[in-house]
């Protein structure tokens, strides 16, 4: 089986590499190919001769052009058939190659684990259990009688397998029990004649194989010939070719005693050829040559006989075609399979045109109503970018005059603060020297009072030490003088003691006011720090509230930009549209 599959594949790969290299030029053997190629002789000088002669219209070289293609196509198709028919081969023989490869690699699995449980078995026992019951032969689990791929595939080796098992297993028996120096002779005969037959094989294999590449080669020149045959039938089929063939033919008598004189020349050629090769002495070659050249002149005369008669019968029909063709009725016409098959072309391209046409108005309409609704869509984009773009400029116009508004009130607030502090400062500096000079007044007289009074003391202090010692010895007049004294000292005392309590308030009263515009102050600074800090905040939050509303306008330019590259899509779908249109259009007046 593998051997035929490997010829097939190499037959068939030297039949493809052939067909791949048609295209080239194949020498010509006449030992290969026993029908000369007479009818191209024969008719190409005549064609080669009046191609120049009969002037070929554009028509009919652009039928000639469709038939040589036509021509190839049919090549190509059969080549394709070929080719298609040998890969269905192919992958039918690959998969059932892959599934028997599976089938024996699992096979060869289960075999080995058969082989290992009996070569246990054997070394204990010599037993083999199944189920409960003894085998004396391996297990038949290998044959798989219930796997079809199994017993499908291993049909043709069973007994084959079984016998080669059975003998090795009595052989490793017998290894085993010590009795294998009794056939170590026989081994070596049957070793012996192996080898012969291995021998035999192998020459044989090689005889096989020269024979399978000579029909391998056999095989690719007769597929080469058919296809050769076949193209020249299509050659032969094809009416341009016959056209040229027949103007050749028709000018062949005028050149049939040119064809003479070289036929004559060639024989006195080959006359010429035969006698040198009589004079030199090969006789039986020259006849040979000579039987050969009568051989091919006679064929060539049938052949050119056989063309004469088909040139007359092909001449005859195409007389009879053309009178036929002259004289044509409407009833020939009407009846005529071409004339219904355009009939048929004609209504259907009819029916065609209706539904393109019909197709169209429905697009007219789609595209009339996809316009409107573009037109509506740009309006209502433009118109809402345009809102939204006023708005934002509004809305960063009045932040930006907020935005204004505070600065304006945080520098009046500023100028403000700076001239409460400046005034308040001036008028602290004139009030405290006026204040300090009432108190230093009011002091200057507590003072003089005070000295009033201390002078009085003394002189009643020294008029007391006078008068202690005999202060009952004074007289009435020197009481009245010490009351005096003492009742100046009293009101000098009763005169100092308002001026000093006026001196403390009026002090008390600067240092209070003092302490109270000192607190004043703290709180007026704590006050103006907190309204930097919230004007600050303002400031901040107006200056990020600008920078949102000209990312907004970015955004918004963004999608502006973007709705006008939608709008030219739209206007290039709606060129492209109105171009199918026209295309359609168009189609009814080429029908």
């Amino acid at each position: 089986m593998r051997s035929s599959t490997l010829v097939a594949d190499r037959v068939s790969v030297s039949v493809i590499s052939a067909m791949e290299d048609r295209k080239r030029a194949i020498p010509h053997d006449s030992s290969d190919d026993p029908s000369p190629p007479l009818k191209r002789q024969a008719v190409t000088p005549a064609s080669s001769s009046t191609n120049h002669q009969v002037p070929q219209s554009q028509e009919d070289v652009i039928h000639f052009q469709k038939e040589a293609i036509f021509r190839q196509m049919l090549e190509y198709k059969r080549e394709r058939n070929m080719l298609e028919n040998r890969v269905e081969q192919l992958d039918k023989k690959a998969t059932y190659h892959d599934d028997h490869i599976r089938v024996m690699e699992a096979w060869w699995d289960q075999l080995l684990d058969e082989i290992r449980l009996l070569a246990g078995a054997s070394e204990e026992g010599g037993k083999v259990y199944q189920n409960g019951a003894v085998l004396d032969k391996f297990p038949s689990s290998l044959l798989f009688d219930n796997v079809a791929s199994f017993s499908e595939h291993l049909a043709s080796k069973r007994n084959h397998i079984i016998s080669n098992l059975t003998s090795l297993f009595k052989t490793l028996k017998a290894t085993v029990n010590g009795s294998t120096s009794e056939k170590i002779g026989e081994f070596r005969a049957r070793i012996g004649e192996l080898l012969a037959l291995e021998k035999s094989y192998l020459a044989n294999i090689e005889r096989l194989e020269k024979e399978k590449e000579e029909v391998t080669s056999q095989l690719t020149t007769a597929t080469i010939k058919y296809m050769t045959a076949e193209k020249r039938m299509d050659r032969l089929k094809s009416q341009s070719l016959a056209k040229i063939e027949r103007q050749a033919m028709n000018n062949s008598t005028t050149s049939s005693d040119a064809r003479q004189e070289c036929g004559t020349t060639d024989m006195s050629a080959k006359d010429r050829d035969i006698d040198a090769r009589m004079s030199d002495g090969h006789f039986a070659d020259a006849d040979q040559a000579r039987k050969e050249a009568q051989a091919i002149a006679s064929k060539q005369k049938e052949e050119i006989q056989q063309l004469q008669a088909d040139n007359t019968r092909l001449s005859e029909q195409v007389t009879t075609f053309t009178i036929k063709f002259g004289k044509l009725t409407e009833e020939d016409v009407a009846s005529c399979d071409v004339y219904k098959n355009l009939k048929l072309k004609l209504e259907d391209i009819i029916t065609r045109f209706n539904h393109i046409e019909a197709e169209n108005a429905n697009y007219r309409k789609a595209a009339e109503k996809l316009e409107a609704e573009r037109t509506e869509f740009k309006e209502q984009i433009l118109n809402e970018s345009q809102n939204a773009v006023i708005e934002l400029q509004n809305q960063l116009s009045r932040v930006e005059q907020d935005l204004a508004r505070v600065r304006a009130n945080r520098d009046e607030l500023i100028q403000e603060n700076s001239r409460r502090a400046r005034d308040e400062h001036k008028s602290g500096v004139s009030r405290e020297p006026n204040e300090v000079t009432d108190i230093l007044t009011l002091r200057v007289a507590a003072l003089e009072h005070e000295v009033e009074r201390l002078r009085i003391e003394l002189d009643r202090n020294q008029g007391s030490r006078l008068y202690d010692s005999e202060a009952s010895k004074l007289s009435y007049e020197e009481l009245l003088d010490k009351f005096t004294q003492l009742e100046k000292a009293y009101k000098a005392l009763t005169d100092e003691l308002p001026l000093l309590e006026s001196a403390f308030k009026r002090a008390k009263e600067v240092m209070a006011k003092k302490a109270k515009e000192v607190d004043e102050r703290e709180a007026s600074m704590a006050r103006l720090i907190a309204e930097k800090g919230k004007a600050e905040q303002k400031f901040f939050a107006a200056m990020k509230a600008k920078e949102t509303l000209q990312q907004e306008n970015r955004v918004l330019k963004n999608q502006n930009s973007k709705s006008s590259e939608i709008i030219a899509q739209l206007k290039d779908a709606e060129k492209s549209v109105t171009h199918l249109v026209v295309c359609c259009l168009s189609v009814p007046a080429i029908v």
